[in-house]
């Protein structure tokens, strides 16, 4: 799983809606208390306490651009986690030189 952290209207398709099926996918990992290290070191790929917050900012953005939404989103408790794990923050600059790597649509709507 990897939340990309920049402004969804700069996301194409792909990455907007694999960034929130991913998401989707992923709260499991928090609600059995699975270890999610390999997405915190060495590079943070996710934002624990921002799932909700990223979750919707994506639903909106799939709404804008036509598409549906019908999965609602609930904050998993992170409360068996260590303050490191729930307040990991995504490095804006690696993850836009990694998106646009690995995407020319998502590269051409950032530049």
């Amino acid at each position: 799983m990897r939340m990309w952290m920049i402004d969804p209207k700069l996301l194409c398709n792909k990455h907007l809606l694999g960034e929130h099926g991913e998401i989707h996918k992923h709260r499991h990992n928090f609600v059995k208390g699975h270890s999610v290290k390999g997405r915190l070191y060495p590079v943070v790929q996710i934002e624990p306490s921002s799932m909700q917050k990223r979750h919707d900012q994506l639903a909106e953005e799939m709404l804008q651009r036509g598409m549906n939404h019908k999965s609602p989103f609930e904050q998993p408790d992170l409360s068996n986690y260590d303050d490191s794990v729930i307040n990991a923050r995504v490095d804006l600059k690696v993850a836009l030189a990694d998106l646009h790597e690995r995407c020319e649509n998502c590269r051409n709507k950032t530049l």
